[in-house]
């Protein structure tokens, strides 16, 4: 229940937004001084304090938690501070390898290849199937998300990309969230 209450206050948090920015909706989703993208780097910084809970109380094993922590605090910074867009925009002054596109995209390439990875790793320590299916649709929509980003298709979605982002970070909210309690024995295999 809580993870589908954490993705309701998300949606109903941009549907807000975009009444308040009413006629042009699209401005609480498109820039990155927004509201929405203000929401998936509070959902990042959640997701890392959740994955250090988990981390804390032994139920998902250590190394695991210790990963999801730092790959969301990193993509928590990476939104507030703009670093992908800094690195797309800036790296051929770096590298001149920044001369081609999968070069400048590759901060994204690699949150996705090691989104995916660490989803299959993450499914391992799942112990329903509800939970499996919840991360598997958080990874979808932000796959989705990632590919509209480097099409640029369908256009009419375009500036709503962000809200993909915010829902799949809801979606693997949910999943955190629904981890149940270790039992003792549970416990032990974790701490490992």
């Amino acid at each position: 229940m809580p993870g589908l209450i954490s993705l309701l206050m998300a949606v109903l948090f941009m549907l807000v937004a975009a009444w308040l920015y009413w006629p042009s909706p699209e401005i609480a989703f498109r820039t990155d001084e927004s509201p929405v993208a203000w929401l998936s780097s509070a959902q990042m910084w959640a997701m890392a304090v959740l994955s250090l809970r988990l981390w804390g109380n032994s139920i998902l094993p250590r190394k695991l938690c210790l990963w999801l922590a730092l790959a969301m605090m990193g993509m928590a910074f990476d939104e507030q501070f703009m670093l992908h867009e800094h690195w797309k925009y800036s790296c051929h002054q770096w590298i001149s390898a920044c001369r081609y596109t999968w070069m400048t995209e590759l901060p994204m390439l690699l949150v996705g290849s090691l989104g995916l990875l660490t989803g299959i790793w993450l499914q391992h320590s799942l112990l329903t199937p509800h939970l499996r299916r919840l991360l598997w649709a958080s990874l979808l929509i932000g796959l989705m998300a990632l590919l509209l980003r480097f099409t640029e298709q369908p256009i009419v979605l375009l500036p709503y990309k962000a809200a993909l982002l915010v829902i799949a970070q809801a979606l693997f909210i949910a999943t955190l969230l629904g981890v149940p309690s270790a039992s003792a024995d549970t416990r032990q295999v974790h701490s490992a």
